[in-house]
């Protein structure tokens, strides 16, 4: 991490964070007017339940929120939680990019993709739609973020005629397109089984403008951790549904599924002789498979979706990878990989 002056670090992160807090406040009335399908300059910001104009200090949820008793002051209607938690969350991003990348060319991409991940956060959460502008716009930022090699990850390059390409920036085209084929294959495959979309086109957009950014590598495992995120509140909802509807054949596949792959997961930090352990591997993510497939078709059969957005669990994984992302990669290639040698 970039080294600030002990002294002056104090000021630096807190007029960051006071910048973020504003930011956070224009990236709500951003999200909710294109939500809304309203311009982003007129009309001046408003109560979304009178219309009265907002004073200059009502334009911070946070100190509305806290000062106002959660409530707007003319008609009394509530202040919605999101707000103000949406505008704390950009403080203290950008207070995290300043830590990690000081005061260079790096923090102003890397704002430039926070800012778009808390409008897609916000939107998709609300109405489950991912608006081109935030998510597209991230590809070629970040192919120049990655060109320029400003995460500098690059170990070597790649010398084209006079033009040296760094690993960084091929290694973010190798993310853009591993991303779309992922998945838009997953996409494609939900319509076969389910005969629906399971995925929109905007977490393709999504992923691909992170892979950009950070390249297949750190883009792949921002992704496995989406998809965890993910879990963590649709297992829950899931088993209680099936519970309640008496859908014990999708209860049990669906928990089968979870212990063959954690078995598989403990197989593999095991003690086990290399063949050995191999095979047990490869026969629990058999199993796991096969789990997984009794319970597409009865979720099929029955038609028991149950909808989460997964923009917002894919936004969480990825800046996970970002600010931690080479840690992660370097504690798996010391643990895990030295197992298997």
């Amino acid at each position: 991490m970039p080294d600030l002056d002990p002294q002056l670090q104090p000021f630096i992160y807190g007029l960051t964070f006071i910048i973020g807090l504003c930011m956070g406040s224009f990236l709500n009335v951003v999200a909710y007017r294109f939500l809304t399908d309203q311009s982003i300059v007129k009309p001046p910001s408003h109560c979304t339940h009178c219309k009265t104009p907002l004073r200059w200090y009502e334009n911070f949820p946070l100190v509305a929120y806290i000062f106002q008793g959660a409530q707007c002051r003319t008609c009394k209607a509530p202040i919605g939680i999101e707000y103000p938690l949406a505008e704390l969350a950009t403080g203290l991003l950008f207070v995290g990019v300043v830590w990690y990348s000081g005061l260079t060319l790096q923090t102003l991409f890397l704002l430039f993709l926070i800012c778009n991940l808390v409008v897609i956060t916000i939107t998709d959460f609300k109405e489950s739609l991912i608006f081109q502008i935030n998510s597209l716009s991230l590809i070629p930022v970040g192919l120049v973020y990655s060109f320029l090699d400003l995460g500098q990850t690059s170990q070597s390059s790649f010398q084209l005629v006079a033009i040296s390409i760094p690993d960084s920036f091929i290694s973010a085209v190798i993310g853009v397109f591993v991303a779309f084929v992922v998945f838009e294959g997953l996409i494609l495959l939900s319509e076969i089984v389910f005969g629906t979309e399971g995925f929109g086109h905007g977490d393709t957009h999504l992923m691909m403008g992170v892979g950009a950014f950070l390249g297949w590598e750190l883009m792949l495992v921002a992704l496995l951790l989406g998809f965890v995120f993910q879990a963590v509140p649709a297992i829950p909802m899931l088993g209680y549904q099936y519970y309640k509807s008496k859908a014990y054949v999708s209860l049990i596949s669906g928990a089968a599924s979870f212990l063959f792959a954690g078995l598989s997961f403990w197989v593999s930090y095991s003690d086990l002789e290399p063949g050995l352990r191999t095979w047990l591997i490869l026969l629990l993510m058999l199993l796991s498979i096969v789990a997984v497939v009794i319970l597409m078709r009865q979720v099929k059969r029955t038609q028991s979706f149950t909808y989460l957005p997964l923009g917002p669990a894919l936004v969480l994984g990825s800046l996970t990878m970002l600010f931690w992302g080479r840690q992660i990669l370097d504690y798996y290639v010391q643990t895990v990989m030295h197992q298997w040698g």
